[in-house]
């Protein structure tokens, strides 16, 4: 795709675009598999939809880790 001149995307995102992880037993660490084949933005809410910040690693385009500085449950959107 180009746009004025310029390439802005090597090649189309084909399947999901999204991925929703939930965790429901609160822990320091939430490993998520997310097979989306790239390096999502990640947004982290606790179980009351309480936006939240973490430690994201990025280990691979299919799993990231998520630290926290406490047990923690609730949801990360990635996209």
């Amino acid at each position: 795709m180009k746009y004025i001149g310029k390439k802005v995307m090597w090649q189309p995102i084909v399947g999901d675009i999204t991925y929703t992880h939930s965790q429901s037993s609160a822990s320091e660490t939430w490993t998520v598999t997310h097979n989306l084949h790239r390096k999502p933005s990640v947004t982290i809410v606790d179980s009351s939809d309480n936006i939240i910040h973490a430690n994201i690693v990025y280990n691979s385009e299919n799993k990231l880790t998520i630290t926290f500085n406490g047990a923690t449950s609730g949801k990360a959107y990635l996209n």
